[in-house]
């Protein structure tokens, strides 16, 4: 408990340097006693460089409790810009049920996180079925006719391999 007030009272001054010193000691430790005030920091904070150390020490944690919260703070406009590491803290976690949002990154954004998605859902391709397979390219299909970038072939390209359908 003496950890969590002081992260909260270094947050709420700003301290974020300091901060960070916590939250990482948290990760390396994998404190999962301390996953609810992560999550609510991870959630209510406006600082990249913290967001990106918070999410982080969740995947080294690694609870799957912090896949929703990441995924919510990923789609949020304000980390556009800054959701590669978003997108690399939950590679550690069980993210398949959102691959069709993470998909959705590639070819967009940053190049690291472009990259990072393209990552993700190449770690679960073959779990797809068919039919998310075929949403997935539905996805980035559109993309690829807008604007040509080698990412988004290389999806187009991992999805179609072992898949009914073909592109």
């Amino acid at each position: 408990m003496h950890i969590q007030r002081q992260l909260d009272r270094l947050i709420a001054e700003n301290a974020i340097d300091d901060a960070i010193v916590i939250i990482q000691s948290i990760g390396n430790m994998k404190e999962a006693s301390l996953l609810d005030t992560l999550i609510k920091h991870l959630q209510s904070t406006e600082n990249n460089k913290l967001r990106n150390e918070i999410a982080l020490a969740l995947s080294d944690i690694g609870h799957n409790a912090a896949v929703e919260p990441i995924i919510e703070v990923l789609v949020r406009p304000k980390t556009k810009g800054s959701r590669g590491t978003l997108l690399y803290a939950l590679e550690n976690l069980e993210y398949f049920s959102h691959i069709e949002t993470i998909t959705g990154f590639i070819g967009d954004d940053t190049f690291e996180a472009s990259l990072q998605s393209l990552l993700l859902l190449e770690h679960v391709i073959d779990n797809l079925s068919d039919v998310e397979k075929e949403r997935c390219r539905n996805i980035i299909e559109p993309k690829l006719k807008k604007k040509n970038n080698e990412i988004l072939e290389e999806a187009l390209e991992r999805l179609a391999q072992g898949s009914l359908f073909l592109t």
